[in-house]
């Protein structure tokens, strides 16, 4: 009962900080449910869960969406996500999060998106990669954001963009693990609570951050997106620390 609580609020708290912020919410409840989870449930049961934060928030504010990205965005996803399901447990995942957390960073504070064009502004190579990623490391939306932010997007506009693309990962993500066996029905009352709670964090956070100027939601949004990069990298150093210290 204890694990159902814990989870449903942090699923309503961080699903809440990324509706008003777009930052923060996925590596949030990410870094709680290991706490009270078997380690093999972690990605898929996260996945569900940011599927529903991330559905409910694109239907609560879809106007604000830029859907010339998404076929683009969905044709790269299915491709990732077709291609993931054949590595699903294969592939060690140590270093992959500090890989992604360096490029990340390399992304939103230095010319690299404009120096590589079309390869990176393309949605759909952003969505093969991320979707492909995600079936092994949980968090990956952090990818596509700072792409988003150099197109000049307005704040109000990344989150719900990011919402939208986001809603096609976790989705393909979710099918793949069903395809490959993963029992979500022996975890149904903890999954529904934490839809539940995501979706209305998803529709309270909608009303802050229409109060948020949208200057300091675009510095919110790149200091976020920083400090969780930079997280990514510590999480994977830390143990290697501790094993060669």
């Amino acid at each position: 009962m204890e694990a159902i609580a814990s989870l449903s609020a942090a699923s309503f708290l961080t699903s809440l900080l990324t509706a008003a912020v777009g930052i923060g919410g996925g590596l949030g409840l990410l870094s709680v449910m290991p706490s009270f989870m078997p380690m093999a449930a972690v990605v898929p049961l996260h996945g569900l869960t940011q599927l529903v934060s991330n559905g409910s928030r694109f239907v609560f504010d879809y106007r604000n969406a830029d859907t010339r990205l998404l076929p683009a965005y969905l044709a790269g996803a299915c491709l990732g996500g077709a291609l993931g399901y054949f590595f699903i447990g294969k592939l060690p995942d140590l270093f992959l999060s500090a890989l992604l957390g360096g490029f990340i960073l390399l992304c939103t504070w230095t010319t690299l998106v404009n120096r590589l064009g079309r390869v990176l502004t393309s949605f759909f190579s952003i969505a093969f990669v991320q979707t492909f990623l995600s079936l092994f490391v949980a968090s990956v939306g952090l990818l596509s954001q700072p792409v988003l932010i150099k197109q000049g997007l307005p704040k109000n506009r990344v989150i719900v963009t990011h919402a939208m693309q986001m809603s096609v990962l976790h989705g393909l993500k979710v099918a793949a693990f069903v395809a490959a066996g993963f029992p979500f029905l022996r975890y149904w009352q903890l999954a529904g609570l934490m839809i539940v709670a995501s979706a209305a964090g998803s529709y309270v956070g909608g009303f802050f951050r229409d109060r948020i100027p949208e200057r300091l939601g675009i510095v919110a949004l790149k200091a976020g997106i920083t400090f969780f990069a930079a997280k990514m990298i510590a999480d994977t150093l830390m143990p290697l620390q501790a094993l060669f210290g």
